[in-house]
């Protein structure tokens, strides 16, 4: 092989396993690539929607005003984890936050809306709740995964 010295074998590939300094990628290449878009687009149809005269109200009225902002910030947040390779639960529930946040904000300027608080701790409990749920998950489906390949 020309550039090695007989006896040696080849070195590994720089950027094999990620950075040059073999830690993984930040994001996961192919579930963000899908994910975030995705998540981008469900939160401006979520606040879009949601600041409708007269919708917001019928579908609080219809499904519960919290269960509304937890289905919809734990997919959010499921979202974000299955994008993030180094420290997703983190990630996860402070981008949720963030966005709890500015929906919350965003309420505030239209007149037939308000900005809630405690919607806010609804959308963060949905977001702990999911990250605590993918965290254990994703932890046992590891076990299961060396556990049967042995």
């Amino acid at each position: 092989m020309a550039g090695y010295e007989k006896g040696t074998p080849p070195k590994e590939a720089p950027f094999a396993r990620g950075l040059p300094d073999g830690s993984a990628p930040f994001w996961r290449p192919g579930m963000a690539r899908i994910c975030l878009p995705i998540a981008g687009l469900f939160f401006l149809v979520l606040v879009t929607v949601g600041n409708l005269p007269g919708l917001a109200a019928d579908m609080s009225d219809a499904f519960g005003d919290k269960r509304l902002h937890l289905a919809a910030y734990a997919f959010l947040t499921g979202l974000v984890y299955v994008s993030v390779n180094r420290r997703p639960a983190l990630v996860a529930l402070l981008s949720a936050t963030a966005l709890g946040a500015l929906d919350e904000s965003i309420q505030s300027f239209f007149p037939y809306r308000q900005a809630e608080l405690l919607d806010l701790l609804a959308d963060i409990l949905a977001a702990g709740a999911t990250v605590i749920s993918l965290h254990i998950g994703s932890a046992a489906f590891g076990s299961f995964r060396a556990v049967t390949k042995s």
